[in-house]
């Protein structure tokens, strides 16, 4: 009990980490604004490169921001065990999807020729 309670921050704690990173953002965004016309491009973009670097470590130092990044993790792990298709596979089944979209649209072509031929001719019967 003593680990989860000591894992525990508190909440403001974890907001506090969390808007310190938003603004730690939002300052080296408006940084590299500003600056635009006085540093050349590539210090700029490396100081918000490593604004960003710094601002996401605060951020995940919360419990909120920890979740986030282990979730990241997780997701690149799973992402690493897609089989993915081969060329081949990839061609005969874009050519499937493609015959069975023509064949669809045919059909709803039909069907739709077909109900508007009904109508037409109960419209013109009826007058």
């Amino acid at each position: 009990m003593n680990s989860k309670v000591e894992n525990n921050r508190s909440a403001f704690a974890d907001t506090l980490l969390l808007l310190v990173s938003i603004v730690m953002l939002v300052g080296g965004i408006a940084t590299y604004y500003y600056f635009q016309d006085l540093a050349i491009t590539p210090i700029r973009v490396a100081a918000l490169i490593a604004v960003v670097l710094l601002a996401s470590w605060v951020a995940a130092q919360s419990q909120k921001g920890g979740a986030f990044f282990r979730f990241l993790k997780e997701s690149d792990i799973e992402r690493r065990k897609v089989v993915w298709p081969t060329h081949q596979e990839a061609v005969q089944t874009s050519l499937m999807v493609v015959i069975v979209v023509i064949i669809i649209s045919l059909f709803l072509a039909g069907v739709d020729w077909m109900i508007g031929a009904t109508v037409r001719s109960l419209l013109s019967g009826g007058g």
